[in-house]
Parts: C-alpha cells; sequence; structure tokens
C-alpha cells in the first residue's frame, strides 16, 4: 500500500445529524483500507459522539484556525475529505499543504481542493449517507483502490450488548417500568435544527399506540426543552405510562439513553440520527421543503427498521400527520422482529 493512503483527514464539522450521516461512508473508508490512520476533524458538540466509532482512529475538536493549524500540521496527512466546505477549512487545508484534498464542488470554497466531485446535493435526489459514500469511492478511483469491499450495515457506533443489557434493567428499576414491555422514546425537541411535530400529534401517536399495548413512554428532552417535555406528559399521563427522564446533560449522555430503548420517536434531529446509527427502531416526521426531505435526511439503520411521516401543512409553526391513518404502520414496525 502506497504512503498516499495511509493518513488520512475526514472533516465534518457541524451538527450532530450532519456527522452521523457521514459513518457509512467513513467506516467503508477504513473497512477498504484497514492500514490508515482516520482522524476526524469535528464540533465540540459532536466530540463524544465521534468517540463512539470505532473506525475513527482519533478525533479532533475545530478550535480557532492558528491552534489548529498547528496541531493537524503535526499528522502530516496525505489526504482529506470534506464533506462539507467552508472557506476557513477550505484555506486552511491547502495551507497545510495536503496532496490530495477532496470534497464536493460546490461555491468558492472549491478553489482549494485539487480533486472535486460535482453532486448537486440541493436537488435532493437520494439520502445524504449516499452523497457522502460517493464522495468516498471518488477517492478510491483517485488512488486507484481495486476490489473495493461493500459497505457494511449498522450498527456505527459501539454497542456493548452486554453493557446495555446491565443499563437497561438499571434504567427499568430506576424510572420504575414494566420490564416485559416495549420502552419507547420519545424526544419532542428539535434544538432549533427543524419545525417539530406538535404536541398534540405526539400526544394522539401514544394514545393510540396505547390501544396495541401498554408500552414504557419516555419522553427524552435537552434542558431547554424540559417545559415542553413536561408539557407533553400531562397531555397523555392518564392514559399511557410515561416518564419524563432527566435532560440530557451531554452527548455521551443521550447516546446511553438511546442505546437502551427498542424504538425513538422525534423530528429530523441529532437523537434520532444517533438511534440510526445504533441500528435502533425509528419514527422520523420531516418538513415537506425540497432540501429537508425524509428522502435525503433519512437515518442510516437498516431499512425494515425505519419509517417515515411529512408534514402535513396544516400548521405553520408545527409539523402535522394524519396520525389516525399512521397508527397501523407505527404498530407494524414495533411489533415486527
Amino acid at each position: 500500500m502506497t504512503k498516499i493512503t495511509k493518513k488520512i483527514l475526514i472533516v465534518r464539522n457541524d451538527k450532530i445529524g450532519d456527522f452521523v450521516l457521514i459513518l457509512p461512508a467513513v467506516a467503508s473508508l477504513k473497512n477498504n483500507i484497514p492500514n490508515s490512520k482516520i482522524v476526524c476533524l469535528v464540533s465540540e458538540s459532536v466530540k463524544e459522539l465521534a468517540e463512539q466509532c470505532t473506525f475513527i482512529d482519533e478525533v479532533i475538536v475545530d478550535t480557532n484556525n492558528k491552534e489548529l493549524f498547528s496541531k493537524l500540521g503535526k499528522y502530516d496527512f496525505d489526504i482529506s475529505v470534506t464533506f462539507f466546505s467552508t472557506f476557513r477549512i477550505g484555506y486552511l487545508l491547502k495551507k497545510l499543504n495536503i496532496p490530495l484534498r477532496l470534497a464536493p464542488k460546490t461555491k468558492l470554497a472549491q478553489i482549494f481542493y485539487n480533486h472535486k466531485i460535482l453532486q448537486k446535493r440541493s436537488r435532493s435526489r437520494k439520502p445524504e449517507y449516499e452523497y457522502n459514500i460517493d464522495l468516498i469511492y471518488e477517492l478510491f478511483k483517485i488512488i486507484n483502490l481495486e476490489n473495493i469491499k461493500e459497505m457494511d450495515l449498522g450498527p456505527y457506533l459501539k454497542y456493548d450488548y452486554e453493557l446495555v443489557t446491565k443499563n437497561r434493567i438499571k434504567f427499568i428499576s430506576e424510572y420504575n417500568l414494566n420490564k416485559d414491555k416495549k420502552i419507547i422514546f420519545l424526544h419532542p425537541g428539535t434544538g432549533g435544527s427543524s419545525k417539530g411535530l406538535s404536541l398534540n400529534c405526539y400526544a394522539d401517536i401514544c394514545k393510540g399506540l396505547r390501544k396495541f399495548d401498554d408500552y414504557n413512554f419516555i419522553i427524552h428532552c435537552s434542558i431547554d426543552e424540559e417545559q415542553f417535555a413536561k408539557d407533553l406528559k400531562l397531555m397523555i399521563y392518564k392514559e399511557v405510562t410515561v416518564r419524563v427522564i432527566e435532560p440530557k446533560k451531554s452527548v455521551l449522555h443521550m447516546f446511553n439513553n438511546i442505546s437502551i430503548c427498542d424504538l425513538l420517536i422525534a423530528g429530523s434531529t441529532g437523537p434520532l440520527h444517533i438511534a440510526g446509527a445504533l441500528n435502533k427502531k425509528t419514527i422520523g416526521f420531516y418538513p415537506e421543503k425540497k432540501s429537508s426531505t425524509s428522502l435525503r435526511w433519512q437515518t442510516i439503520n437498516n431499512f425494515e427498521n425505519k419509517l417515515s411521516f411529512t408534514d402535513i401543512g396544516n400548521d405553520r409553526k408545527f409539523l402535522t400527520i394524519d396520525v389516525k391513518k399512521s397508527l397501523l404502520q407505527m404498530q407494524k414496525l414495533i411489533s415486527s422482529s
């Protein structure tokens, strides 16, 4: 294997969901170039999650340019793959003199890359994770890599079954849940990343699913959205088994919580994508607009483990769906093996 395949910098330094959707591509990279050292440049909010990826050898947090240039310069990278570039990052990578710099061909930042691929992601014609895989396959072409292995299925984040089982038993005891019933996480907040499903729809979903079985409903939230979670509980607690758990203090705390659930129901947010990366069952809600479709921003769990619904546009502030028409589909997903 030539030197150019050894030290690889991966850049995705924005939100949790965006980072999660590069994981199949990065896993494929490591699987096909196993002797490579893969270093990932991420935002501070993603650091703990990136450290749960066995195919990423090292994680660096994006800081100011001066400190970052010095830190990255020590690695003497052969390759950089930037999944979403800004002018600042593009300039930094060129200044580092990385021999092979690959990125999507988009906007002014493309001038800093010596290898580019035109993807037109804004047309949303396929899943975001497939656009990311295409970028890695372009790299394979550039370095003349042969006998490319097929992409592995998830989970793409560390999943210690024994530890998860212990944590689940502890969780059931702590929140006084029925150990014989499935645990369904609801994450009604969006953190401002997108328009969320209305609380009325969430309440109707819980009440509707309760008719099939007495599930353990767990309302999961960030510290800023705790009141939102409490409001939802007040709407349903008389009819379903529901708990509001302690707000997530960190991404790792959120990751550990999600790892013990059977299903997560949420809008197109970080928690939904983390559940997908763990190959949990997911039900996601998406806006109707082209740039935010369920096709493009779908999760990376196996196809049989995910279900998505698109806004029917009955509310300007929140997403809405026809809950009555959707309940049977949801129940089929929950009850599937």
